[in-house]
Parts: structure tokens; C-alpha cells; sequence
């Protein structure tokens, strides 16, 4: 390797020697994989940070016909590219390239400082798994400081049996309704020779410099691009969250609701909005999810960040419920995309308001539940993935079609691709009320081109996208004219349902922003039939791409 070469950079030909791997493969995985590290470009050659190729090593488990002698099964490319990275010379090991002076403010140091502790530590350990046990460690040390001496005492001492009772009876006392916990991750990172009084204390140092519900907030996201497709299954990225909160633009809601609250980020960020602007914090906060593991997660994120919350699981097939025990103001949700098999019966036995939707896609399903749960002056905010407003299937539509004519709802915004970790689609966001017959018109809002890279797979908005976007959808609320609103980069239309009408209820903000062109193309579609088809193939490829990720897998690549 060149001597020359910026430390903590390595080529592709590296990667390839320090994962013991064909040069071939590495090339494989960077065509095949959205989301395989961006190179970075040093004296015209292009090279990669270390510790993000590690990282990405780490979710690549070695198939069992390609293990080395002493490598036990379950190990990763990143287990083998970081001992074969500490074996070499101090003479041969890279100097850091700096950050490009472009580059968005990043975390803290002392979070990359954890995270690469962490990542070291981590061996073989499933990535969900170790989150689950990290994230444990981080409120522990803040909810039960008077006992944390003890638990890592046992820890740096190698009283394994006795640390684990000791950290299950602190589990329990902290969360006496948590899910049960699977501790063999812990008994496999002392198999692999790791050591968990590591890992305690890379915890301790870093709640103690930087606070417990930064720590926590911080990791969740790291563990969700980890994690990839499945990490997003659980986590909302940052921009969209304060996207959501933005153009809800409370004034002071005192009820907030997230039917679907993953981790709990939403309400995290609802809550603080609230406090912000009344000095007080809402006197309702309430969350649902799918699984008690999900629940207990979002339960410790609250907590550490001051909201009060009541929490609970909810079955997916009970999304309608027609007599709610509460409504609400605020009802924010980023709910899983296109999910199916959601129904565990005949969805037309629920007594929905505007149809039954596909037992094939719960999309409708959670629009319509979202609608059902607000007060009588409340408004939701709901991220959809893009089908959800051209969707052909019969009974989408008519739904969709019912929900435009009770005036239930108010807008839709676009955003761009590439803002989750689990689809590069490029979602929306539908702006909800309870039926209305004062609504005249929907408003659009293209904000598809928004935001900007800061992965070669992963864009984020920035804080002028999103007060942009907030303004816009301010102006809307307060029946300015489109010509008396200031110029803007991001272009919005109001649209009366006659007009949405015509167009079959199609709710595609890119078709009713964009001017409509008066001749079609020679064979008869139009520009907005050819974005229609665009945007459908876009979604079918990802849907691809993600079975195709998971064969892979299957397969041991």
C-alpha cells in the first residue's frame, strides 16, 4: 500500500486484501449495493473511509464455506477487515483525509468516538441484537447511575453470570414491562473474545461528556443505516421528522398521537415543539406499535428525553377501530410502506368510512385510521409511500376519492429519494383533517428536488428545505393568493376538487404543480402519464431491489 495515501483512507484493492476477498467481489459489492460507502477522491485516486467501509463490512456475514480457520460461524467481512487493519505496521497505516469544508455539521466526536469503539467490540453479534443490548447499557447508566458501579465492577472482573442477573434485575427494575431479552448476545461477545466492561465503559464515557437522550438519539440513527432496510422498518431519519413536526405547524395542541411511533422520534420531536412554544409540554402523549420490543425501545427514548408518554402495542389488523377512547390534535406517523398481509381476515368486515382497502397494502388502511383518530380541529401528518396518491387499484382509489370529497384532505407534499434507509423512494407526505365540507381545494407542494447527499446512497433536507417547505404550507393555510406569495425554489399549487376530480383523483403532486402541456406526445401520452409510469417503475425497482437484497442473503453474499 502507498505510503503517501490519508490516514484512515483505504483503496478498493485494500478492501479487498484486508477482507481476504477478490478484488472482483469488492467491485460486486458496490454495483449491487445502494448503499456501499461513497469513495472519496485524494490526489485523483479514489479511496474510502475506513471506519464507514468497516462499518458496512459489518452487516456482510461470511458465508460458511468462505470462513477462516479460528473464524467461528455468524463472523463478518468487518470482523476480518479490522483484525487484518490492526496487524499491519504503524509505518503502513493511512493518515485521516479531512472533511470536505462542504460537509454538513456532523455528530459529536464523542459519538464517533463510541460508535467506533463500539463497531470494534461488536464481533459477530447480530446488529439488531447489539442494539437492543447497547441502547439497554445507555439508560441503565443514566436511569440507575446509583448501581452502574456495581454492574460494570462485575463486568471489568469477568463475574459474567453475576453481571447478567445483575443487569436483568436492573432491567426489570427500570422497565418492569419490557419485553423478555435475549442475553445470549452477551455470552457471544465473550465467546468471540470480546470483552462487555468495553462496551460499558465506551457508554459511561460518552453519556457522561455528552447526556444519556443525545447518546440515545444519536446510536438509534447509526443503528438504522446499519441495520439498512430493516433499520428503517423502526426509525424516521432526523430531516423527515422535523419536516413532519414543521408542517403541522401546531400552535398548542395538547393531545399527540403516533398510531404507528416505531422508537418513538416523532413524538420525541412533537413534544419538544410544544414546550417551545408554550413553555409547557403537552398534557396527552400517546404511542402505539407493532411488538413489545419496538415498545420498550420507544418507552426508554421518551423517558431519557423528559416526555411523559403512554405507550402500548396494537395488532396491524385493528387499524380501524370506529369508536376510538381518544382523539387527538396531533397526529403525526411515518407507518410502514405498501405493508401487506396485514389483515388477518376479510378487511370488508371492518366498518371502514370511505371502503376496505387491499388485504394486499395497509396504505389506505392507515390514512383512513389516521383521519378516525383526530379531534374535531385536529390535523395529522402521515409520510406515504408515493403509490398511495396515483395508486389504479380499484378500491385505492375509491378511497382516495372518498377522502378528497369529505375534505379530509388538506395537502400533499413530495419529497425526494433517498431520504429513508429502508427504500430510495421518494415518499410523501399527506396533510389530514377530520371531513370537512368547507374544503374546496387540496394543496401540492414539489419538493421532489429538494435536500442534498451526504452518502452516495442517503440525502437529507436541510434546514432551509424545511422551513421552505413550512412556509409554503403556512401561506396555504392562511388563503394567500399563489401570486401574492414571494418567490420561491420550490413550487406549490392549490387544486379545487373539481379539477382533482377530473383528473380521477390522482393526487400526485408532480402532475398538478407541473404546467400541464396542451399537445401529447406522438403516441398519445402525455408528460404527466409519462411521470406516472416513472414513478410507478421507480417503486416497483426498489421492491426489486429489495428482494433481490434478501436472496442474496439467503445465499450468504
Amino acid at each position: 500500500m502507498a505510503t503517501n495515501r490519508p490516514d484512515g483512507c483505504v483503496s478498493r484493492s485494500d478492501i479487498a486484501r484486508l477482507a481476504e476477498v477478490r478484488r472482483p467481489a469488492v467491485t460486486n459489492w458496490e454495483r449491487r449495493h445502494r448503499d456501499f460507502p461513497s469513495p472519496v477522491s485524494v490526489g485523483g485516486e479514489e479511496l474510502f473511509e475506513t471506519s464507514v467501509i468497516g462499518a458496512w463490512l459489518d452487516r456482510r456475514v461470511i458465508a460458511s464455506n468462505a470462513l477462516m480457520a479460528g473464524e467461528p460461524a455468524g463472523s463478518t467481512y468487518g470482523t476480518r477487515f479490522r483484525r487484518n487493519l490492526a496487524m499491519r505496521s504503524d509505518e503502513e497505516r493511512p493518515m485521516p483525509v479531512p472533511a470536505p469544508s462542504s460537509a454538513p455539521p456532523g455528530p459529536s466526536d464523542e459519538e464517533d468516538v463510541l460508535w467506533e469503539k463500539l463497531m470494534r467490540l461488536r464481533g459477530p453479534v447480530d446488529p439488531a441484537q447489539y442494539r437492543d443490548l447497547v441502547l439497554i447499557l445507555v439508560y441503565l447508566r443514566v436511569r440507575r447511575s446509583g448501581s452502574w458501579g456495581a454492574v460494570t465492577r462485575d463486568l471489568r472482573e469477568g463475574h459474567g453470570p453475576i453481571a447478567l442477573a445483575r443487569l436483568s434485575a436492573e432491567v426489570e427494575a427500570v422497565l418492569p414491562n419490557h419485553w423478555m431479552l435475549d442475553w445470549s448476545g452477551f455470552g457471544t461477545l465473550n465467546r468471540s473474545g470480546r470483552r462487555l466492561d468495553g462496551i460499558a465503559d465506551a457508554v459511561d464515557q460518552a453519556v457522561d461528556r455528552r447526556g444519556g437522550a443525545a447518546i440515545f438519539h444519536g446510536l438509534l440513527g447509526r443503528f438504522a443505516l446499519l441495520e439498512g432496510r430493516k433499520g428503517g422498518n423502526f426509525h424516521t431519519p432526523d430531516s423527515v421528522v422535523r419536516a413532519l413536526v414543521e408542517v403541522l405547524s401546531p400552535d398548542l395542541p395538547q393531545a399527540i398521537h403516533d398510531p404507528a411511533c416505531g422508537t418513538g422520534e416523532l413524538l420525541v420531536a412533537a413534544a419538544a415543539r410544544v414546550r417551545e412554544a408554550s413553555g409547557r409540554p403537552p398534557s396527552s402523549v400517546r404511542g402505539e406499535t407493532f411488538d413489545g420490543r419496538t415498545l420498550t425501545l420507544a418507552g426508554m427514548n421518551l423517558t431519557l428525553h423528559g416526555v411523559d408518554a403512554a405507550l402500548a402495542t396494537r395488532p396491524v389488523h385493528e387499524l380501524w377501530d370506529p369508536y376510538p377512547r381518544s382523539r387527538f390534535e396531533y397526529v403525526v406517523t411515518n407507518p410502514p410502506f405498501n405493508m401487506g398481509d396485514w389483515y388477518s381476515g376479510d378487511p370488508d368486515r371492518g366498518l371502514w368510512p370511505y371502503g376496505a382497502p387491499p388485504a394486499h397494502n395497509a396504505n389506505f388502511a392507515w390514512l383512513q385510521h389516521a383521519v378516525g383518530l383526530l379531534a374535531r380541529e385536529g390535523r395529522a401528518a402521515v409520510v406515504m409511500a408515493p403509490n398511495a396518491a396515483y395508486s389504479e387499484n380499484e378500491r385505492e382509489r375509491a378511497i382516495r376519492a372518498g377522502m378528497v370529497e369529505d375534505g379530509c384532505v388538506e395537502g400533499v407534499i413530495a419529497l425526494p429519494p433517498q431520504l429513508f434507509s429502508s427504500t430510495a423512494v421518494a415518499v410523501t407526505i399527506w396533510l389530514l383533517t377530520p371531513p370537512t365540507e368547507s374544503r374546496e381545494e387540496v394543496f401540492f407542494v414539489d419538493a421532489s428536488h429538494t435536500g442534498r447527499m451526504v452518502t452516495r446512497t442517503r440525502r437529507e433536507l436541510g434546514a432551509d428545505d424545511i422551513r421552505e417547505i413550512g412556509d409554503i404550507v403556512a401561506r396555504r393555510r392562511r388563503g394567500e393568493e399563489p401570486d401574492s406569495a414571494p418567490v420561491t425554489s420550490v413550487p406549490a399549487m392549490s387544486v379545487p376538487i373539481r379539477d382533482i376530480r377530473d383528473q380521477d383523483y390522482n393526487l400526485n403532486p408532480r402532475k398538478h404543480v407541473m404546467p400541464r402541456p396542451a399537445a401529447a406526445s406522438g403516441d398519445g401520452r402525455t408528460v404527466e402519464a409519462l411521470l406516472r409510469k416513472l414513478d410507478d417503475l421507480h417503486v416497483r425497482a426498489v421492491e426489486a431491489d429489495a428482494r433481490a437484497e434478501q436472496e442474496l442473503r439467503r445465499l450468504g453474499w
